[in-house]
This record gives C-alpha cells, sequence and structure tokens, in this order.
C-alpha cells in the first residue's frame, strides 16, 4: 500500500469551516481509504480526532500535531526571542534568504523525525506557505513524491489584492515567484481545474506535471434528488460561502448592492438568506443590515438552509479554482444562478444544470425567473444534482487520485 504523508499547516481542519477546510477534510477521507496515511498538523490530537464521528476512514490515518512541542534548548536559546527564530530558521533551513517563516519553525523538528524514521511514497503539502518545506523533505527523503495540492491560482488574487492596495509588491512578488518556480520544488501539482493547472504549465514554461482534482460533494449512491429537495420557503434564496475570502465579500456586495434592489422591484416579498463564517467587513456588513437580508453568519449544519431556499446564488467576480458552494448547492438540490467566474471550473451546460448571468440585470432577472417559474427550478435542480453525482462524488474522486499516485512516476494524464 502506498505511504503517503500530507502537511497541512492549520490551527483547525475539523470541524471544516470554508471551502479549503472542506477540500483538505475530504482529499484526507480518501487517502485514508487508498493508502496508509501518515497526517502532520498544527491541530491538536483531541479537536482533531472529531473528524472520525463523520469520516471514519481517518481511524487508519496516524496523526502527528505540531502543538504542545517542548521550548527548544540549543545554541540560539541565550538570543532574544526575535533573533532566536531568525538564526534558527536560517540554520536550519541552510539559507540567509527571505523571512524566517512560522510554519518551517513549527514543522521542522516533528517532521525531521518522521522522515528519518518512516519513508514515505509521497509527500502532500497542502498550502503555498509550506513549499520551503520541500527543500527539507529532497534532503531526508529523496525518492519521496513531493505534490502541491493548489486550491487556487495565488498570484491571481494576489494580482486583485495589489491593485486594491491590500498587498504590497513584495508580497505579490513572493507568491509570483513561488507559483513561477514550482518545477523546481516539487514533482507534481493538484488543481481545482483544468484552467487553473494550465496556467500553472504556463507560469513553469510547460515543465511541471499535474493533475486536476477537483473540489466535490460527498452524495453517495444511496441519496436519491426526490429526497433532498424540501423547500419550505418559495421566495427565498441563499448565499453560502466564507467571508474571510475576498472574492465571496466582493461578489455579495456586488449583489447586495446591484443585483437584489432589482429583484426586489419585481419580487417585494424576496429574501435573501446569507450563511458565512468571518467578518464581512464595514461595507459588505451594512448592506447586510438590509430588512429583506437575514444574516445568519457561521452555523453548524447548512442543509436546513438549503431546504429553506427555492435557489442559491454565486454571484462571484474574482478567484479561481472550482468552486465548493457551487457543488454543495447542486449537490442539496437546489436550482443555482452564478456568474460564469462563479462557476469556473465546472463542466456545467447553462440553461439546462444551471442558469449563468453575468451582468446586475440579467443576474436579477434569472433569480426572478426561478422564484416565478418553480417547475423550472425544480427540473434545472433535478439535472444539476444527477450532475454532480455522477462527475464530482468525493468517492468517485477518490479513486481517481489514487489511479493518478498510482502512475505518477509514468507521468499520467490529467485527471478528468
Amino acid at each position: 500500500m502506498k505511504k503517503v504523508l500530507s502537511i497541512v499547516p492549520w490551527a483547525q481542519v475539523f470541524p471544516p469551516m470554508n471551502g479549503g477546510m472542506l477540500r483538505v477534510a475530504h482529499l484526507l477521507d480518501q487517502l485514508a481509504k487508498h493508502t496508509e496515511l501518515t497526517i502532520i498538523t498544527h491541530q491538536g490530537s483531541e479537536s482533531f480526532s472529531q473528524a472520525i464521528e463523520l469520516f471514519p476512514a481517518l481511524q487508519s490515518a496516524t496523526l502527528i500535531s505540531t502543538s504542545g512541542q517542548e521550548e527548544l534548548k540549543d545554541l540560539f536559546s541565550f538570543l532574544p526571542k526575535p533573533y532566536q527564530s531568525a538564526f534558527r530558521y536560517r540554520y536550519w533551513k541552510r539559507t540567509f534568504k527571505g523571512p524566517a517563516e512560522g510554519n518551517y519553525l513549527l514543522f521542522y523538528r516533528p517532521l525531521l523525525a518522521l522522515l528519518k524514521s518512516k519513508p514515505f511514497d509521497f509527500v502532500i503539502l497542502e498550502d503555498i506557505s509550506i513549499l520551503s518545506l520541500a527543500s527539507l523533505i529532497r534532503r531526508i527523503q529523496p525518492k519521496a513524491k513531493i505534490i502541491y495540492d493548489a486550491h487556487n491560482v495565488n498570484t491571481r488574487l494576489a494580482k486583485i489584492a495589489l491593485q486594491k492596495g491590500e498587498m504590497g509588491i513584495k508580497d505579490f512578488n513572493r507568491t509570483k515567484v513561488a507559483e513561477s518556480e514550482l518545477n523546481r520544488q516539487v514533482d507534481a501539482v493538484l488543481t481545482c481545474s483544468e484552467l487553473d493547472l494550465e496556467q500553472f504549465r504556463t507560469m513553469n514554461k510547460g515543465f511541471l506535471e499535474g493533475a486536476v482534482v477537483p473540489n466535490g460533494v460527498g452524495i453517495g449512491t444511496d441519496k436519491k434528488w426526490d429526497r433532498l429537495v424540501e423547500t419550505t420557503q418559495p421566495d427565498h434564496f441563499l448565499f453560502c460561502g466564507s467571508l474571510n475570502y475576498f472574492p465571496n465579500q466582493e461578489g455579495l456586495y456586488w449583489f447586495c448592492k446591484e443585483v437584489f434592489p432589482l429583484i426586489l422591484k419585481e419580487k417585494p416579498t424576496a429574501k435573501l438568506m446569507v450563511v458565512g463564517v468571518g467578518d464581512p467587513g464595514e461595507a459588505l456588513a451594512s448592506l447586510l443590515k438590509h430588512p429583506s437580508i437575514q444574516f445568519y453568519g457561521r452555523v453548524d449544519k447548512v442543509g436546513p438552509y438549503y431546504q429553506k431556499a427555492a435557489m442559491a446564488i454565486i454571484p462571484l467576480l474574482s478567484g479561481s479554482g472550482t468552486r465548493l458552494k457551487l457543488l454543495e448547492a447542486m449537490g442539496q438540490g437546489v436550482a443555482v444562478v452564478s456568474t460564469a467566474i462563479g462557476a469556473e471550473g465546472i463542466d456545467y451546460t447553462d440553461g439546462a444544470d444551471i442558469l449563468i448571468a453575468n451582468e446586475a440585470d440579467r443576474f436579477a432577472q434569472a433569480v426572478v425567473k426561478l422564484l416565478d417559474e418553480p417547475v423550472l427550478a425544480s427540473t434545472i435542480s433535478h439535472k444539476a444534482f444527477e450532475f454532480v453525482k455522477s462527475r464530482y462524488d468525493w468517492d468517485l474522486i477518490g479513486e481517481k487520485l489514487d489511479a493518478y499516485l498510482d502512475g505518477l512516476d509514468r507521468h499520467s494524464p490529467v485527471l478528468n
């Protein structure tokens, strides 16, 4: 059985509270089903163990947590705290370049001990912030295949942040260089969409192996569409997504300011439900106080809100990857109105399993149309459910990922 190490640099993976956490949670679940999995993360073992109830396969995985490490006593310990980290990082990393990376410092000791004690066939890095660990892995286990799981093309997001003054040029260049030199650090990249994979290959001048491992939904073969559709509020529709993620903030702000007033002119009883963890920011928070908007914030389960909704909206104007919120809505059995960017990476059919609209007036018209025509909404939601069940169920994705890992040495074709 393949031996896989997954490195997750987050203090919380379970319970998953955003799209990135959901992707990692399901990928870990699938890897646990198909491989001998070891996970090293910042989350404590006690809270991480809660995942087993939802993902029983993880019971077979080995978990190593960086939390609770004993304070290190070494030749740098006599220095002031800030200098300890700076000198320790450069000594461990064997470089004088760049700032000391917190994740590298936290992972170094437990990862070094693990790599020296157990051989791995594959090491999966779950965030751009830990690409620097590749050199350590190469040094200790040169035969292990290093794979970077790219949730987004971060250079695209960084460019937007730079234009808005939310990121400095140094941080932007650091992100761009990291993604443009992936072929020097990793053996392969996993992306959420074909578009993302092509962008990474272009940035790396074609010298980058990779596979599309899309986001998915946990539907299962036993679930039927007619069991899921229980709309209790025919004039309600739902936005569900992390409000800490800039594209979600931007898209929801656009919808509330430009689109929703047009809908209310046609449907005064319409209600927008907003579910999402995080601070929406002052401007968006002000719009969410509208009497026809119900802002729930963080919730334990999203299912009951989908059951209330006549449809879901994905009004994104930027971002990359595939949209977990879109697949989630389709898997919950509701119709979806989305921008083209909001549905990017999904092989949809506009007018059949989704309605696509990019301008404010057209988006409003599409929402009103589905509110006025529940039979059409039902038809679209049914086709969407069957579509994601046949293409984006996590068990299907897990089988394809396992096959890709088996053939990585033979330069397997892109996962589809």
